[in-house]
């Protein structure tokens, strides 16, 4: 995204930015403005942070139970499998072998006409639009909003 575009309406969260956000990265700017883009993941995303942030928060020095509570109150609006299954096959050849776990963000994006929100750069071969959190944050900016 450059500085001339303009913000997205939504967009499809990865794992590694609801992360950040839960363990206090810069992601949470983008959650908290009121001019932030409304966000949405898939359920098997909300299930692989589960996995993965007591651990994650614990290497943190924070506390598992606050970070997991947090996750249940982030604003995200979780979408599940029925959503994005049908386009399962498109999003394992989209993604390919760079990260073949990543395939439900990629198949939320192409079910929902999406870009995608993530620092990650396997979704860079996609051909899906992808937003890093630095270049909301600056959009965010260029709309007035404080982050």
């Amino acid at each position: 995204m450059s500085s001339t575009t303009s913000l997205p309406l939504a967009v499809v969260a990865d794992a590694n930015v609801i992360v950040s956000a839960l363990i206090g990265g810069r992601a949470r700017l983008v959650f908290a403005s009121a001019l932030g883009p409304t966000c949405i993941g898939a359920t098997a995303v909300a299930d692989e942070v589960l996995e993965h942030l007591p651990g994650i928060a614990e290497r943190r020095g924070f506390d598992p139970t606050l970070v997991t509570a947090a996750l249940a109150v982030i604003p995200i609006e979780w979408r599940p499998a029925t959503a994005y299954l049908p386009f399962r096959s498109d999003a394992e050849r989209l993604i390919g072998t760079r990260d073949p776990d990543d395939w439900p963000t990629v198949a939320l994006a192409l079910a929902t006409s999406l870009p995608i929100w993530s620092q990650d750069k396997d979704f860079e071969a996609t051909g899906i639009e992808i937003h890093t959190t630095g270049e909301l944050l600056d959009a965010i900016r260029a709309r007035g909003g404080a982050t």
